[in-house]
């Protein structure tokens, strides 16, 4: 082959490969990384996939096409203790963080998965609510800059939950430094949305895109519309919904004005249970279970139309055959069972999130699998997809689900765990534990869906196991913290120690 020859081919085998990296593929060979994050969404709102009267084709479509893990547990009871349980690898009790607003920063140089998957040659972005509470928060960065800085984040546009921006309208607090805020004032929308929060607005008067999780879903479009690099990404989309207010656009509403919702599963609990297990949810206010169950299903439908614009924006740039795809919620949320609205508890209700893995190039296809999960379980399984070096994986907890994903190799875990302040969940698939220093509690799931009956007597063997298996959990996983520990500067030091001589 002579020098011209050789010239032309290479310059059309150049041409060839940037037209290969620009739909999708990557430098490494390794896929991409899409974590859709949801808040509150129980696991029986999801159409198929629930009691089949929701309008969720894409989380449908994306479980017919992937794996759904029907026993999967999240950590947390609550948004802050799940989140930051994952994006740090490590338990509640590992944190002191059983409940929203018990946690501070957290410690300087802490391990994240971001920064964990950065180091390994991905580009890492997040988009959305944040209740993370990363180490540079003190210093009165925007959220977004200190999780960038602190995070192991390329790019980070954050913002809190609307729960929380509603609140804080209607208090005044200062929010000059939000990015949605700062959204809302450059498009002329500051007033719209103040006055829908002062008048407590059941549907927005803002356009879907402006919206709040519109708009971080748009962020998350434009960030992959101006992806231009050939290595692989990780990016984390955490929208708000289903979480109340479900203040969402009114077509969403239209759909169920006249469609029947199916009630709760259970109106009370069948035993006595502690009263600590109460403390952070409440009764269901009569006559407004319906309105409220309506609202959630239309914020459901609502998730499910961003997560179909993500897909469709992952197809057209052509990476979604080369991405994992983890849609999931960080905890689920009573929606009446029981009689009781909200969440924090280690119920079913709150304890089952919704969990799909999809990547029908390397993974199960159209797999419902009963096997009991973690949430935690996702970071040892991005860093195994993403070929971390052994000293990225001593930090976190949890079991890669690659064995459960692929069919190849075992997976080993019995029992799975969540946890709040004083109550530890401990779950096989069968049988629901509940350790605490008051009732000990045991549910049979497979007989008893609804968790009325406390077996914890009649099958003390049963109990026994489980409660040596909860105590030897939190032997192995140690240190377990009191509630509120990081909010003690002097503690901060001492956490990472204790965790790497816990682990050694």
């Amino acid at each position: 082959m002579n020098r011209r020859c050789f010239l032309k081919n290479s310059a059309l085998m150049a041409v060839a490969l940037s037209s290969v990296t620009a739909r999708g593929a990557t430098s490494s060979g390794r896929p991409n990384f899409v974590f859709v994050e949801v808040d509150d969404l129980m696991y029986r709102f999801m159409g198929k996939l629930g009691r089949q009267f929701a309008h969720t084709p894409n989380i449908d479509a994306l479980a017919g096409d992937g794996v759904y893990f029907t026993h999967a547990v999240c950590q947390g009871m609550m948004c802050g203790p799940s989140r930051n349980s994952l994006i740090t690898g490590l338990y509640p009790h590992n944190l002191g963080f059983y409940r929203n607003g018990q946690m501070g920063p957290l410690p300087k140089g802490v391990w994240s998965l971001p920064g964990a998957l950065r180091r390994c040659g991905y580009a890492t972005a997040w988009v959305g609510k944040c209740h993370v509470h990363p180490p540079e928060a003190e210093t009165r960065l925007p959220i977004s800059e200190a999780l960038q800085r602190t995070m192991g984040l390329d790019h980070a546009v954050a913002s809190a939950g609307r729960a929380v921006l509603r609140s804080r309208v209607l208090k005044a607090a200062p929010m000059a430094d939000d990015v949605y805020i700062q959204h809302l004032k450059r498009h002329g929308l500051l007033e719209l949305y103040i006055n829908d929060c002062k008048t407590r607005k059941r549907v927005t008067s803002l356009p879907e895109e402006h919206y709040l999780d519109g708009y971080y879903t748009h962020r998350a479009l434009d960030w992959l519309d101006g992806y231009r690099d050939s290595k692989p990404f990780f990016l984390w989309l955490n929208l708000s919904c289903p979480h109340g207010p479900h203040d969402v656009p009114q077509k969403y509403h239209d759909l169920y004005r006249d469609k029947e919702i199916p009630g709760p599963l259970t109106s009370s609990f069948g035993d006595a249970i502690p009263e600590g297990l109460l403390k952070d949810n409440k009764p269901a206010k009569p006559g407004t279970l319906d309105e409220t169950r309506r609202g959630f299903a239309a914020a459901t439908t609502f998730v499910d139309a961003m997560l179909g614009k993500v897909l469709d924006k992952l197809r057209d740039k052509g990476h979604l055959d080369n991405s994992v795809i983890v849609f999931f919620s960080d905890h689920g949320i009573f929606m009446g069972n029981h009689g009781r609205v909200h969440k924090g508890s280690v119920f079913n209700e709150i304890t089952n999130p919704c969990l799909i893995v999809h990547y029908p190039r390397g993974f199960k296809r159209g797999v419902v699998e009963k096997t009991p999960v973690e949430l935690l379980g996702l970071v040892r399984t991005a860093l195994d997809i993403a070929e971390a070096p052994p000293n990225e994986k001593r930090t976190p907890f949890g079991e890669s689900l690659m064995p459960l994903l692929t069919g190849r190799g075992s997976f080993k875990t019995k029992y799975v765990f969540s946890e709040i302040e004083g109550f530890q969940s401990c779950f096989d698939g069968h049988y629901r534990y509940i350790a605490n220093k008051e009732t000990p509690l045991l549910y049979d799931l497979r007989n008893d869906p609804g968790e009325m009956k406390n077996v914890a007597k009649d099958k003390p063997d049963v109990a026994a196991t489980m409660q040596a298996a909860t105590n030897e959990w939190l032997k192995a996983t140690g240190p377990v913290l009191p509630a509120g520990h990081l909010r003690d500067p002097a503690n901060l030091d001492r956490m990472e120690e204790r965790i790497r001589q816990s682990k050694s």
